[in-house]
């Protein structure tokens, strides 16, 4: 799993990084395709200090702006039921949003592009 997080391959991951000027990591947007490119997982990951300041945005959007340009039709996602913030990022995106049907306590936020 280790070597799959940090050594991506291109085909099928891609993950953008948004750091501080002093160089630290703030942020982190990941997007996972299946073998045929027709559906895409993301995540998205930003420093507890930092939320709340557009970071999440930037990164849902590029990851969006990324699927699109590469033709994948289905970008999806699993939010922990308790996260209002993400899931409300997610509602205003255009997301549809429901109970995940395999993981209990997480919702399912899936878009058709």
């Amino acid at each position: 799993m280790l070597k799959r997080l940090t050594q991506l391959d291109y085909d099928r991951d891609i993950a953008f990084v948004a750091l501080e000027d002093s160089g630290d990591l703030a942020a982190v947007g990941r997007l996972s395709c299946d073998p045929g490119r027709e559906r895409a997982e993301h995540a998205i990951l930003v420093r507890s200090d930092l939320q709340g300041h557009g970071l999440g945005w930037a990164l849902l959007h590029h990851l969006l702006d990324y699927a699109r340009a590469e033709n994948i039709g289905l970008f999806e996602g699993m939010v922990l039921a308790d996260n209002v913030k993400m899931l409300a990022m997610c509602r205003e995106a255009g997301f549809k949003v429901e109970p995940h049907p395999e993981e209990a306590g997480a919702m399912r936020v899936w878009l058709n592009l």
